[in-house]
């Protein structure tokens, strides 16, 4: 059963894209000589966001297709993967997006996902590979929470049954 997630909007190119798009506007009320330059490389800008980026990620039953829109599809087998997490911080990429999901292959591989529906994608990947160590913390909150409860209902229940036990 393949499940599709579409992907968290980057407000830091919806940002920078609106306002290229308010110079542009501006150098066309000025009727300045560049505009028409900035004006392509606005369309090239867009052009890149728009199809060159993924737009939707597919889990099927045992690996994770990111699509895009203008691009070949990529891709990655989950039985290879090893290591599903948020994100490590590194010096090189100061400025994150803080919803991004890594996966980890056996090779070291480093492979970020951002969904919108981070806990239930972070479960469609575990589903489908059920050796996947996680520590993403939305997700294994939740699920502490879930085992925690389903625990204390078995124990209630367990106590009631043999109460009735001794009662008969």
């Amino acid at each position: 059963m393949e499940k599709k997630f579409s992907i968290e909007l980057n407000f830091a190119v919806f940002v920078f894209l609106m306002a290229y798009m308010l110079y542009t506007v501006y150098l066309f009320i000025m009727k300045s000589n560049e505009a028409i330059i900035v004006l392509c490389g606005g369309v090239i800008f867009a052009l890149f966001f728009y199809g060159f980026r993924p737009y939707q990620y597919v889990v099927d039953k045992k690996s994770v297709t990111t699509k895009y829109r203008l691009w070949k599809n990529k891709e990655i087998d989950l039985m290879e993967c090893e290591t599903i997490c948020d994100p490590v911080e590194r010096f090189s990429e100061i400025v994150r997006r803080p919803h991004a999901i890594e996966i980890y292959t056996t090779k070291r591989k480093r492979h970020a996902f951002f969904p919108k529906e981070r806990v239930e994608f972070v479960e469609a990947v575990v589903r489908a590979n059920k050796r996947i160590h996680c520590t993403v913390k939305d997700y294994t909150d939740v699920h502490r929470k879930l085992e925690k409860k389903l625990r204390k209902e078995k124990r209630k229940a367990e106590r009631q049954a043999a109460k009735d036990k001794e009662s008969k």
